[in-house]
C-alpha cells in the first residue's frame, strides 16, 4: 500500500476516534461538589426570554464558589470571552471588554447580563441536586445525572427558559 492509499483512510480513523470519545464523554459522571465554597462547574448555557421582541442567549460559561462568593465566566461559542462576573458580600462586578460596571448584589448584575432575572442561590443549589424553586420558578433535575437542567421562569412576565448542559470533569 502507497503512503496516498494509507492517507485515504485518516478521515475514518479520525471520525471513529471522534465518535469513542463522544461515547465516552456521554457514560462520564457528573461529580456534585461536596464543598460549595469549592464548587466548579462548566458548560453550555442557553437563555430564552419570551419578550416583545423575543431574547435569546447562549454561552460557554465556567461558575465557580458560592452564592455568596464566586465567579461566573461567559464566553461564545468560539471561545472569546463575552463577561466575567464577580461577587462577593462586599461588591458584584461586571467585566466586557467595553467595560466595567459595579452592581449592588449578584442577582442585579446577573439580570442585567442576562436579561433576565436568575436567583444565583437557586441556580447552585440546582447544580447540586437540590429542587428549591424560588417563587414563580419550577425546575427539572431529572436529566442532572446526565449533566442537564432547565429552569423556568413563569412569574413575573416574561417568561424565561434556562438551560444547562454541564460537561464532564
Amino acid at each position: 500500500m502507497t503512503l496516498f492509499g494509507a492517507w485515504r483512510w485518516a478521515p475514518a480513523a479520525l471520525l471513529a476516534l471522534c465518535g469513542l470519545s463522544l461515547l465516552s464523554a456521554c457514560a462520564s459522571f457528573y461529580p456534585r461538589p461536596t464543598n460549595s465554597a469549592q464548587a466548579l462547574w462548566q458548560g453550555r448555557l442557553a437563555v430564552n426570554i419570551a419578550s416583545s421582541p423575543a431574547q435569546a442567549f447562549s454561552a460557554n460559561f465556567l461558575l465557580e464558589g458560592s452564592p455568596s462568593e464566586g465567579a461566573l465566566e461567559l464566553s461564545s461559542l468560539l471561545g472569546m470571552r463575552v463577561a466575567t462576573l464577580r461577587w462577593s458580600p462586599q461588591a458584584a462586578t461586571l467585566q466586557t471588554p467595553q467595560e466595567r460596571l459595579q452592581f449592588e448584589s449578584v442577582d442585579a448584575m446577573v439580570a442585567h447580563s442576562l436579561g433576565t432575572a436568575l436567583p444565583m442561590a437557586a441556580l447552585f443549589a440546582w447544580l447540586q441536586g437540590d429542587a428549591f424553586a424560588p417563587p414563580g420558578w419550577e425546575v427539572d433535575l431529572q436529566d442532572l445525572p446526565a449533566g442537564r437542567l432547565r429552569a423556568r421562569r413563569l412569574a413575573p412576565a416574561p417568561a424565561a427558559d434556562i438551560k444547562i448542559i454541564l460537561e464532564p470533569r
